[in-house]
């Protein structure tokens, strides 16, 4: 059982550093019309991935945060 919750905390880290990576990209060079705003709803939606995998409203929402 520990093995377990090492393995989901690890992917849980990972997807966290992949989506703020993601997030700080389109910070940098996409053209948002407020980027600030935008950037912390993704760090937010970053941290909070695995919940909302599921249910498809939190995948939908997901999808959206990180269109451009």
């Amino acid at each position: 059982m520990p093995a377990l919750l090492r393995i989901i905390g690890f992917i849980w880290v990972l997807g966290i550093v992949v989506l703020a990576l993601t997030a700080t990209s389109q910070l940098l060079f996409a053209r948002a019309a407020d980027p600030l705003t935008r950037w912390f709803n993704q760090i937010v939606a970053a941290v909070l991935w695995p919940v909302a995998m599921f249910s498809l409203a939190g995948r939908d929402s997901l999808r959206a945060r990180f269109r451009i």
